[in-house]
């Protein structure tokens, strides 16, 4: 028999703000003409998983289906549906939706769209009318495939997942500070916190010819960060080293999530018109000043996820230059001790969860 969506697909769902996920069943919406099936077979925990599980920044909706870092297996397509065939391998991030004929659409930052529906905490809107899309933590999904991309054959799909957020999140900005190229050298990038983001991070800019430094507060991860492609550390709880490396950095990648930062403590080592680049959040921002920044012509700025054009490039510049998350592997059923990791802050570094709801 082939491989179809069910009447009732099998997830693992937070029901009330704080809770653990549990086993949940939910129609799947009807197909629309643009709409494809997928067989979820490996899905990523993200730390936006567990802020939206306690509804820390007030978007959640209970039933809470997680999971925005999704890879499957193509099993239907609707009678739209273009570039995209039954058994394809695909991914989906935390974009599901953008309307396609908006002035950031057509210029190619569908993102940015006004319209658009993120992966589990909106409705995606089609011919057959608004309804709720639920994330990865699922056996099945049914979701527009324009937010579908292929994955380049040969690369494994249990380390697609943390590409399809964390992955673009750290790679996007690189590739706009390059000009839309994966090209670096003559540059010198600083990636700051070396951890869920900052480890993909330092892959991507050295694989891009960044001159590429690890900045972290752990001065025993300086091993590592080179054998990740690192060609050199600085240990920012150490003044004489900050010191030593002052006024040499064109940009410098934030990968900090929670926790205090002191821009002030990062701005010195920056070289005239410089850039300090935020894709973490951290909890609070102390003794910020712009007198660093007016003095050396700084430009501070952030971002979140990318366009679907930059999503396409990633993937096949992962899969050529075989980078990869470290992950840790966990199920579907077993996912609230991925989640328990991630809270205590021992996962190393990415958490995947393969499908055992089938």
């Amino acid at each position: 028999m082939p491989d179809q969506i069910p009447e009732q697909i099998a997830s693992m769902a937070a029901l009330a703000p704080k809770a653990d996920v549990q086993d949940y069943k939910y129609p799947p919406k009807p197909l629309a003409k643009r709409d494809a099936d997928i067989r979820v077979t490996y899905t990523g925990v993200c730390a936006t998983d567990l802020h939206m599980i306690d509804d820390d920044w007030g978007l959640s909706r209970y039933p809470l289906v997680p999971g925005h870092e999704v890879v499957g297996h193509v099993i239907a397509v609707g009678s739209s549906v273009e570039n995209l065939s039954v058994g394809d391998v695909v991914g989906l991030g935390a974009q599901a939706q953008a309307c396609g004929e908006c002035e950031y659409c057509k210029g190619g930052i569908d993102n940015f769209c006004p319209n658009r529906k993120f992966t589990y905490f909106e409705n995606t809107v089609d011919e057959t009318g608004e309804h709720v899309h639920h994330g990865g933590f699922s056996s099945y999904l049914r979701t527009d495939s324009r937010f579908l991309f292929k994955i380049p054959a040969g690369y494994h799909e249990k380390y697609v997942g943390p590409l399809m957020c964390g992955g673009l999140t750290v790679a996007a900005p690189l590739y706009e500070y390059a000009g839309q190229k994966w090209d670096l050298k003559g540059r010198r990038v600083g990636i700051v916190g070396i951890g869920g983001l900052g480890h993909m991070a330092i892959q991507f800019a050295a694989k891009m010819g960044a001159e590429t430094f690890a900045i972290s507060r752990s001065a025993n991860k300086m091993s590592f960060c080179k054998e990740l492609g690192a060609d050199g550390f600085i240990n920012s709880s150490d003044s004489e080293e900050m010191a030593a490396h002052a006024g040499k950095f064109h940009y410098l990648l934030f990968c900090i999530s929670g926790g205090d930062i002191d821009i002030n403590h990062y701005t010195g080592l920056m070289r005239p018109y410089g850039t300090l680049h935020f894709v973490g959040i951290p909890d609070k921002m102390e003794n910020f000043s712009l007198m660093p920044l007016l003095f050396s012509r700084l430009t501070l700025s952030s971002s979140l996820i990318g366009s679907s054009n930059q999503m396409h490039a990633m993937l096949t510049f992962a899969a050529k230059n075989n980078i990869k998350p470290i992950i840790e592997e966990f199920t579907h059923k077993t996912a609230n001790k991925a989640i328990q990791k991630i809270r205590e802050g021992t996962i190393r570094f990415r958490a995947v969860l393969k499908n055992d709801l089938i």
